[in-house]
């Protein structure tokens, strides 16, 4: 009877030896073998949601960066002011702020990749403070635009300037929420401190022009929405 109970024991402890063995087996050979050598990385939800993001404003840049310029007034040769600007029209029609138009500008320059053309001016609107130029040249690459009613509370947006450095148009960006959205406003809870930025798009992540950012001396931005763009050049 003692022999038996023995028994029973030293088969129940080589049962767990083997069980554990082959368990130990399982992990350092079998698992790797299915997956076929690779293994998952987790990644918490709050990470993937940040690469995600990153991702997606990359993308909405690289939608617009081709579609922007540098604009420069000149009286002769000296520069009177710069800024941003944006295509509209494949036919050369560009948007800009109404601060980079002066009386005394007698040449205005714009620059798109390490080319200057000359632009003219077609039209203002003091009011909302926007310029519309024209340059000439076909099959320019222009930005897609949404309004007002598709846009949402918290929502990211993103600023993208140009500047001109030793003959080459460098972007540089800034982002921000959507603060509030009026009839005909658009808030953010964004400022800006390089005037360059001055007549440049406000974009979405999926690359849609939301607004014209207008920059003072201050760095205070005011965002005229796209409906108020359309208005302006009869879109």
């Amino acid at each position: 009877m003692e022999f038996t109970k023995s028994k029973k024991i030293l088969n129940i402890f080589l049962i767990l030896i083997i069980g554990g063995f082959g368990g130990i087996l399982a992990d350092q050979f079998l698992v790797p073998y299915l997956s076929n050598g690779n293994r998952t990385t987790i990644i918490n939800p709050t990470e993937k949601i940040t690469i995600v993001e990153n991702i997606a404003i990359e993308e909405a840049i690289d939608k617009v960066k081709s579609s922007l310029v540098a604009i420069h007034s000149y009286q002769n040769k000296n520069l009177i002011n710069q800024g941003t600007g944006f295509f509209i029209t494949s036919d050369g029609l560009l948007i800009t702020s109404d601060d980079l138009v002066s009386s005394r500008a007698t040449q205005y320059l714009v620059f798109r990749n390490s080319n200057s053309l000359a632009a003219t001016l077609v039209k203002r609107d003091l009011k909302n403070n926007m310029a519309l130029f024209k340059v000439e040249e076909g099959n320019l690459p222009v930005v897609s635009m949404t309004g007002l009613v598709d846009l949402h509370l918290g929502e990211r947006v993103i600023l993208i300037g140009t500047e001109l450095v030793s003959a080459h148009l460098n972007e540089f960006v800034n982002l921000g929420i959507i603060r509030s959205i009026g009839q005909q406003t658009l808030t953010l809870n964004l400022s800006e401190e390089s005037s360059l930025a001055n007549g440049s798009p406000l974009i979405n992540i999926r690359g849609e022009v939301i607004g014209l950012n207008l920059v003072d001396s201050q760095g205070l931005l005011k965002t005229v929405p796209t409906d108020k763009i359309k208005e302006f050049i009869g879109l």
